[in-house]
């Protein structure tokens, strides 16, 4: 009877043990959170297409480092005619990526959305031109055709520039924007574009280019800012500091190990030319990690983009810029 006991105990000992192991096993892999449930399902909304502007996040997910907080993470492209800002309002994706200024506008709509990490600190919105057009300050673009992309930040940025500079926009043949470098080889003379991009991409054409850089002249707009939602802050506070503070920790490896974030990058849309795209993550490196850590903003930017917005017209009542940022789920 004894013998009975003792291998009953043992058996239970052994279970208890496996039982264990397991679940650490499940929960180190990220299938169960700290409080034993499975891992979160979140989405992401990017700003653009799958490029190196956001090889943090690939990154971060190539290298199990969301999982291993407990987050499924599921990021989307964005395009010309997709919203960040919509997809987030409405629910349909947990967090976005867009301008800083389009935080504020939604905002005086009344849409309560939260920055929560400015990745670019100065924006890589330019106007590009062929060198042979002769381009080189925005006065030029007087008597010529220029493509503009209507709606968002860089066209802010752009009007912005030319109120600054004394341009007549009148004198400019403005179009719809294709989207596509290229149109300044065959159907513009100057055109808004991605520092990042844009020059690398027709360089690596062989073509030689004329960059003008709005904040060259003195206008400075947060880039690529990471965003969701009050409610999503309010219910899931810890969701959304391990998702930041995951995402932050994927960015700097990538920029340490440009090679595999690339190639990372490259299984997620094979159709990207990789010298192209390390040239681009490259550019990237000055407006990410320059004034300050790594995702911190500061208040007096926030408030001279809301300064902007009003000068253009964009915006009529100012808005409480303490409820458009946070730095709280860097930290």
């Amino acid at each position: 009877m004894k013998k009975k006991i003792i291998y009953i105990v043992i058996i239970v000992v052994i279970i208890a043990i496996v039982g264990f192991l397991s679940y650490e096993s499940l929960k180190n892999e990220g299938l169960i959170g700290k409080q034993g449930n499975k891992s979160e399902k979140i989405s992401l909304r990017l700003k653009w297409i799958d490029q190196a502007q956001f090889a943090g996040y690939y990154f971060a997910k190539s290298q199990g480092l969301y999982k291993k907080k407990g987050l499924e993470v599921e990021t989307y492209p964005g395009g010309p005619d997709i919203s960040p800002v919509q997809m987030v309002a409405t629910g349909i994706n947990d967090f976005g990526i867009t301008g800083a200024d389009q935080i504020i506008l939604a905002r005086a709509k009344g849409v309560p959305l939260v920055a929560l990490a400015v990745l670019y600190k100065d924006s890589p919105v330019i106007i590009i031109s062929l060198k042979e057009k002769g381009i080189e300050s925005p006065k030029d673009l007087e008597g010529k055709k220029m493509a503009v992309v209507y709606g968002r930040d860089e066209e802010v940025i752009y009007r912005t520039l030319l109120a600054k500079e004394g341009v007549d926009s009148s004198k400019i043949n403005e179009v719809s924007s294709t989207m596509n470098p290229t149109e300044v080889i065959y159907s513009v003379d100057a055109r808004i574009g991605f520092e990042l991009n844009c020059p690398i991409l027709l360089n690596l054409m062989g073509y030689e280019v004329n960059v003008i850089k709005p904040r060259d002249y003195g206008i400075r707009f947060y880039g690529d800012t990471l965003f969701t939602t009050e409610k999503m802050i309010k219910e899931n506070p810890e969701l959304v500091r391990n998702f930041v503070k995951v995402s932050i920790e994927g960015w700097k490896m990538a920029l340490q190990n440009p090679e595999v974030a690339i190639d990372e990058l490259l299984k997620i849309n094979s159709t990207l030319d990789r010298e192209h795209q390390l040239k681009f993550l490259a550019a990237s490196v000055p407006i990410i990690t320059g004034r300050g850590e790594i995702g911190y903003s500061e208040k007096k930017v926030w408030e001279e983009i809301q300064d902007t917005l009003i000068a253009q017209g964009m915006l009529k009542d100012i808005v409480d810029i303490d409820k458009v940022f946070t730095n709280e789920f860097l930290k």
